[in-house]
């Protein structure tokens, strides 16, 4: 009884049997009320017939035998007899049972002999008898109590086989019911099993509870599958990132250490010399942050998931632009923007690196000696077409061959010297990805390259 079939089935059955216990006492209660009114008038007859043969028996002192009323009386067991007072003038009929005395007038009921009897007494109507002349009329319940009694039997019997066909009947039925609940198990085990979390419970059949059930269970197992998805993509970006930070940083701590370890040998080094040797540090130990820095946004940006907004890609490239302006005060940084908001939907601050990289690397790489000028250019969408952002230098450019190796991580361009921790564009395809954008580099207007990124 612990399967939910073999319950249900229990329930039922249960049900079931209460229902036939209660409609058999009914039915009992109608029967017996039935044939207790059949023998009552039949006793009420008896005594109306037999009448006129007491009251001639009382008037003529002497009774008259009556073969034929003996006869019907023995036939349904039943006995009559005339009291006039005391003294019994008739007794006729099947062998009187001992009979409590005096009986009530009327119908009654009473056991004698471990035998049910049921017994009619009336008063004979005459007035030379003054009301002492009594007809009783008494006959046996054991036909009754043995047609009830048999009835119950046949009952109890038909009740049973209903039960046992019934049963068998709903355990059939249970097993079709619950049919989508056993492919539920069997999808549910397999899911466990061999860890395939795309799996997916058949929704469409089955009562409405279960497929109820089975579309929770799905919603359940998406997000199961989004959570581990998830959890993966961190897991990778902290490996990424540690597999990255141990290659990128084993260059720079290993020069720091070569120097701060020929600084301690040799204390007698000129000012200069020591000089030039701790500058050079410096410059490592920014190369390790900038590194750093780089990769923790990578690590960010691909661990996901990112809640995306409505963002102002025009305010917010107006800013990139002015704190560029302010760190590199030497270049010739313009801006042409629309007049009203772009808005695209994105991670606000993803969209910010992008940009911040892609100016940063046209200062980086644009024309030095402090004629060097970048130009950034926000096209609002037009028709099926989003928004367009350009980014121009006066710098080398980018050979056609170098324009897809760019973008990968601590990817440089052959010969170029340019500082930076060879991260910046990656993080910008990165960002790019996450939002559904293109990103190009062509030949710049102005000779140097050009970065365009299509929303």
């Amino acid at each position: 009884m612990r399967s939910l079939r073999g319950r249900l089935t229990l329930g039922v059955l249960l049900v079931l049997a209460a229902a036939l216990a209660v409609a058999g006492a009914l039915a009992f209660a109608e029967v017996d009320r039935s044939e207790r009114s059949a023998l009552d008038d039949r006793l009420k007859r008896t005594a109306e017939l037999s009448r006129p043969t007491a009251v001639a028996a009382v008037q003529n002192e002497v009774p008259e035998a009556d073969p034929r009323l003996d006869a019907v009386l023995r036939a349904t067991g039943s006995s009559l007899r005339l009291k006039l007072g005391k003294v019994t003038l008739i007794d006729t009929g099947a062998p009187p049972p001992d009979r409590p005395a005096p009986l009530r007038s009327g119908l009654s009921t009473f056991s004698t002999g471990g035998q049910r009897y049921r017994a009619y007494v009336t008063t004979l109507d005459d007035r030379d008898l003054g009301g002492l002349g009594r007809l009783e009329v008494v006959s046996s319940l054991r036909g009754v109590d043995e047609r009830i009694s048999h009835l119950q039997e046949r009952l109890a019997v038909l009740a049973l086989a209903a039960l046992v066909l019934v049963g068998a009947a709903v355990w059939l039925l249970t097993s079709l019911v619950l049919r989508p609940l056993r492919r539920l198990q069997a999808v549910a085990s397999s899911v466990a099993g061999d860890e395939d979390l795309d799996r997916r419970v058949p929704a469409a059949d089955g009562p409405g509870e279960l497929r109820s059930l089975a579309t929770s269970f799905n919603a359940m197992l998406a997000r199961l599958g989004r959570s581990a998805a998830d959890r993966e993509r961190a897991l990778d970006a902290t490996r990424r990132f540690a597999a990255d930070a141990g290659h990128e940083l084993r260059t720079p701590l290993t020069s720091v250490q070569t120097t701060l370890s020929t600084l301690r040998r040799h204390p007698e080094l000129d000012a200069e010399r020591r000089g030039a040797m701790v500058q050079d540090a410096l410059d490592q130990q920014r190369r390790m942050v900038d590194l750093l820095e780089g990769l923790q946004a990578l690590a960010r940006g691909d661990a996901g998931p990112l809640q995306h907004i409505d963002v102002d890609l025009a305010d917010l490239v107006d800013g990139v632009v002015t704190a560029a302006a302010a760190r590199h005060p030497e270049l010739a940084l313009s801006a042409l923007l629309p007049e009203t908001p772009v808005i695209v939907e994105g991670w606000e601050p993803g969209l910010r690196l992008l940009v911040e990289n892609l100016v940063s690397n046209a200062a980086r790489h644009g024309r030095g000696g402090g004629g060097g000028r970048v130009d950034v250019t926000l096209l609002d969408a037009h028709g099926d077409a989003g928004p367009v952002l350009h980014v121009d230098d006066d710098g080398p450019g980018v050979p056609p061959a170098e324009r897809e190796r760019i973008f990968a991580p601590f990817a440089r361009i052959d010969g170029a010297d340019r500082p930076g921790s060879g991260l910046g564009l990656a993080l910008v395809a990165q960002q790019a990805g996450h939002h559904g954008a293109g990103v190009q580099v062509e030949d710049a207007p102005l000779g140097g390259a050009r970065f365009t990124v299509t929303f």
